[in-house]
């Protein structure tokens, strides 16, 4: 089966200063109509409201930072509890230690060696978590893990941690997922877009190629507009 190709934006320059580019373009359009539809009766009704809606439909998609700021969100909360996580199990690992220091083989079972190759692992750092509860909470250890000071309390976090981590891995994969589905939907909107005003430009040379004021009317630029410098105020004393 054969691989969807995917979309790729018609343009280079940012998205808001295409679509204000699309309503000045628009208006002039309407103006104009029906010299434009005397040549090209494709932009006759309902070509001008098609064009309209098609903006608004891309200026209704959200911009892609706030995409990006909820997958930092979810990324941040992760992170914290993937830290509480290494916290929690080298904090039971010391006790484990306490109250089996002669007994490798269980400071062993416990998963001390398994820790490096785990903490920086979403997948990894909950099995780990798991199997320590499991074990922390067998009557065949939990008396001399309690004996040395360990809480019943950090027992049970082992697992709530686990299962936290695990739910917000997939938040994470989630708001991954979204940001790319919705930059998806807002290049297909604002290739819409720019398709009609790239028509009517191309059109706009015929139909005025004898009015330079109004053929310039509808040169379509796909460069960005150049960023007003801000000129600072010499705080020594000199001029500039």
């Amino acid at each position: 089966m054969k691989k969807p190709v995917e979309e790729l934006r018609l343009f280079s320059k940012p998205d808001d200063e295409v679509l204000e580019q699309s309503d000045n373009l628009l208006s002039s359009f309407q103006e104009n109509k029906p010299k434009f539809v005397e040549r090209f009766p494709q932009l006759a009704d309902p070509f001008d409201t098609e064009w309209a809606a098609a903006t608004a439909t891309a200026r209704e998609i959200l911009p892609d930072y706030t995409a990006v700021a909820g997958q930092t969100s979810e990324t941040v909360m992760l992170e914290s509890m993937m830290e509480q996580g290494r916290n929690l199990f080298q904090t039971v690992i010391l006790y484990v230690e306490l109250a089996f220091a002669e007994d490798n083989t269980t400071i062993k079972l416990f998963g001390k060696s398994q820790y490096n190759l785990a903490r920086n692992s979403h997948l990894k750092l909950p099995v780990l978590l798991k199997s320590t509860f499991k074990l922390a909470s067998d009557s065949m250890y939990m008396p001399a893990l309690l004996e040395k000071g360990l809480k019943e309390s950090e027992i049970a976090l082992l697992k709530e941690v686990a299962d936290n981590i695990i739910k917000q891995n997939q938040a994470q994969k989630d708001a991954i997922k979204s940001r790319a589905l919705i930059t998806s939907q807002r290049i297909a909107a604002m290739n819409a877009v720019w398709e009609k005003m790239a028509l009517v430009c191309q059109c706009a040379k015929l139909v005025f190629q004898d009015d330079a004021a109004k053929y310039n009317l509808f040169q379509l630029t796909d460069s960005a507009a150049p960023k007003t410098e801000e000129k600072t105020t010499p705080t020594d004393g000199t001029k500039q």
